[in-house]
């Protein structure tokens, strides 16, 4: 049979649709819905099989298994590639000619719902090619085009309210300029899971004029020697809430998009301003104001305040200067210059008091010009100190305090003493969907949800501590994620999606409204078709929570035993960027809403997937959409070829000579278990006989233990490579193989290769003369 009456034979049989069964155990694997703007591609298609794979393999393990599909179409990339359309954009035009969209059709996209009603469907067209085995009954897509997820989000978000996890304030956000509103990662061409990053500016007085340096380490202010300016930089002379500033250009433009009066009153060469001194706060001394290359005008302030003793930039730009001739050059004193040594503050434990002059002499660094080294030894110290390290004896009334702790009260006395003041810079570069780069705006009037609230952080801690991740190393970056998160804002004006409840200006941004969604598919197949007018709070009260009264709504209580037996989910594949936001989101939300008993059971982690070695990129001409791959090798062969590049979150990599190759060595196979299969003889007690059969039962518990870790690459080796080379020797050794051993190791290869290339497995399962599906055959158990 082909493979696309298979595929029909699977859909006559309803094979992947599952109802609640109380009499069965579950397994409810997800992949995390794509946003359908384009057609998927390599890196959809690998985050997929591994859903794929766990949802085939549970099934064959006898679990009742749960793998439903949404789309995801909220925010404003698809608005902004349509007006783009409009505006007939270049680049826009010639992403969708690319995709193979005909110019007479283009026209339709300028049109937003377009774009949902065409990407929608091919994406499920792909997914059936390939043979995913979903249960289509419950497919659906976001945006208030379906009132039942629109109601669905509205519940959600009231229900955060009620806990005053939704909040209204003035917040720091990643901002478009052009577009006037809050840049959501959904939103961008750039900088995905780039965040607004507090910094702390601190003025040293100097004269009339305070030179602003903008610092993420406020308490190394005791340990301040001198302060680096850009002698080549044209700094700007401004006046900032009534006083008056020494700082960067661009600093000062970021400073009033962050809701400061500022105003440029003049320039000052960095050069001018070399061996003059500045007041350091805190402390009777002065800091001597010295050359330095590296002050970057669009990095905080262009002004760095140098702490040779915790900072390997500074220690080495410290020695630079002192060895070399720049003193002489800039005119400065060189007796002044020599003078300055660092200044112990921390007790930075395995890395003494001055971690930072000790790394740079472990790592072997000899100029500030070694930036990678340089750039291995701050997170080396920042790591030390901030987790280890305590306050030392300069500091006053701070000695002995942990560093983490002591930050926040020094920068807490420096601001209330008019010392300090805050500032935000980008973690990197972001660019909005309409091309412009994006800045930190203070958001006033604005609806955020409250991440940055403490005893919200405590119980998301509680749901990572809960939660299996595939693989475990992922869980720092979850423990980080809660740790730096802060108010989120989850609303704009622009865009698809659903209107706030209490405030329907506002549209809940892409990111915001996908955090609970899960058990909205347990419900999918039954709700959709309920009334708009019975889309109510109550009814998800009910569904979700147990409370109320049972709505006379049509299979609410069928809603109830679905969304009860199916959560929480088993295993949500998903790529390792989205650990910054989409998946430490759900984990907050899922505390907020839910019991514990409903908290997610488990991630599956995955990077970004490279094409033969390098990035995928459309410059490079190696950019791979997924209805490309059963044209050209078949669908089976390309499920190989993606679950053998990786494992982990290790990059994984197609790799295009070995899909070209398993579509020989298929064919081989199919051969070869045609020929084989039912021959032998009758053999008892041989040696290579028991040897045989001890290799196949080595398989069987190798592969087996490799999926339950979804090491899915392992699996592969142990199943189909390991099997295949045992049946080859045994053959050559056995001289004629006994026939029952022959089926039955046959039989086996093809059970545990079906999560896999399904296609073949059912082929030759039904050519072997077994009845029903290989699909839904038992999982064999080793000996």
């Amino acid at each position: 049979m082909s493979d696309a009456q298979w595929i029909r034979a699977w859909q006559k049989a309803k094979l992947f649709a599952a109802d609640a069964n109380p009499r069965k155990k579950k397994f409810y694997a997800h992949f995390t819905y794509p946003y359908v703007n384009a057609y998927p591609h390599l890196g959809h298609f690998y985050t997929l099989m591994r859903a794929e794979v766990m949802a085939r393999f549970k099934r064959m393990q006898g679990f009742h298994v749960l793998f439903p599909q949404g789309w995801h179409a909220t925010g404003s990339p698809i608005v902004s590639a349509a007006r783009r359309v409009t505006e007939r954009e270049q680049k826009q035009l010639q992403i969708l000619q690319d995709m193979g969209i005909p110019d007479s059709e283009i026209s339709k996209f300028e049109h937003p719902e377009y774009w949902i009603t065409f990407f929608a469907p091919a994406f499920k067209q792909d997914f059936l090619e390939m043979g995913i085995s979903t249960d289509w009954r419950r497919e659906y897509i976001t945006t208030s085009l379906n009132p039942a997820y629109d109601a669905f989000i509205r519940w959600q978000f009231n229900k955060l309210r009620e806990r005053d996890y939704v909040v209204k304030g003035s917040f720091p956000v990643v901002w478009c300029p052009k577009d006037q509103q809050p840049v959501g990662d959904h939103d961008r061409v750039q900088g995905e899971g780039e965040t607004p990053q507090e910094y702390t500016i601190i003025k040293f007085k100097m004269g009339e004029w305070y030179l602003a340096a903008a610092t993420l380490r406020p308490e190394t202010i005791f340990g301040v020697t001198n302060l680096w300016v850009n002698p080549e930089l044209e700094y700007a002379q401004v006046k900032v809430n009534g006083e008056t500033w020494i700082i960067s250009a661009p600093a000062a433009e970021k400073l009033r998009a962050q809701d400061h009066r500022v105003e440029i009153v003049g320039t000052v060469l960095g050069r001018a301003l070399l061996g003059k001194s500045a007041a350091i706060p805190f402390s009777n001394r002065s800091a001597l104001v010295l050359p330095a290359h590296f002050c970057d005008p669009h990095k905080g302030t262009g002004i760095v305040m140098s702490v040779p003793s915790n900072a390997p930039d500074d220690w080495m730009a410290l020695h630079d200067l002192q060895q070399g001739d720049a003193a002489e050059k800039f005119e400065l004193d060189r007796n002044f210059v020599q003078a300055i040594v660092p200044i112990s503050i921390i007790d930075s434990g395995s890395l003494g008091n001055l971690a930072a002059v000790k790394v740079c002499e472990q790592l072997g660094i000899k100029t500030q010009h070694e930036r990678e080294k340089l750039e291995q030894a701050k997170k080396e110290v920042y790591k030390q100190d901030f987790y280890a390290g305590k306050m030392g004896k300069a500091t006053g009334k701070y000695a002995g305090q942990p560093v983490e702790e002591a930050k926040e009260h020094i920068k807490g006395e420096l601001m209330q003493q008019g010392l300090a003041q805050r500032f935000y810079e980008l973690t990197g570069r972001v660019v909005c969907r309409c091309l412009t780069p994006s800045v930190v705006g203070m958001v006033k009037d604005q609806w955020f949800i409250a991440y940055g609230n403490a005893q919200w952080k405590k119980t998301a801690h509680q749901a990572l501590q809960h939660i299996t991740l595939y693989p475990d190393i992922a869980r720092p970056q979850f423990t980080h994620t809660i740790d730096w998160l802060r108010n989120w804002a989850c609303s704009r004006e622009a865009g698809l999606g659903t209107r706030l409840p209490w405030d329907e200006k506002w549209l809940i941004e892409s990111l915001s409204d996908s955090t609970i969604y899960l058990c909205f598919d347990t419900i999918a197949h039954l709700i959709q078709n309920i009334p708009k007018t019975q889309l109510n709070d109550a009814l998800f009260d009910y569904i979700f929570l147990g409370k109320g009264k049972k709505p006379k709504v049509k299979n609410a209580e069928q809603m109830r035993k679905e969304f009860t037996y199916w959560y929480p989910f088993d295993f949500n594949s998903s790529g390792k960027d989205l650990i910054q936001n989409h998946l430490t989101f759900a984990l907050f939300n899922h505390t907020a809403i839910f019991p514990k008993n409903l908290w997610p059971m488990g991630y599956g982690l995955n990077g970004w997937v490279t094409v033969n070695g390098q990035k995928m990129s459309k410059s490079l001409g190696n950019f791979i959409l997924m209805r490309d791959l059963p044209k050209k090798y078949g669908a089976d062969a390309a499920r190989f070829t993606i679950m053998s590049g990786g494992e982990g979150m290790d990059d994984p990599n197609w790799d295009s000579r070995l899909a070209e190759t398993m579509v020989e060595k298929l064919r081989q196979l199919r051969a070869f278990v045609q020929e084989q299969y039912g021959k032998g003889v009758s053999t008892k007690g041989r040696p290579i006989d028991a040897w045989m059969e001890s290799k196949l039962h080595a398989a069987i518990l190798r592969t087996t233990q490799a999926l339950e870790a979804t090491l899915f690459r392992t699996a592969l080796q142990r199943s189909y490579f390991d099997i295949m080379q045992a049946l080859k020797w045994y053959m050559k050794r056995a001289g004629k193989p006994n026939k029952k051993l022959m089926a039955q190791s046959l039989e086996t290869l093809i059970v545990l290769l079906a999560p896999f290339t399904p296609f073949i497995a059912e082929d030759l399962w039904k050519k072997m003369g077994k009845k029903g599906f290989v699909s839904v055959a038992a999982w064999p158990k080793a000996d």
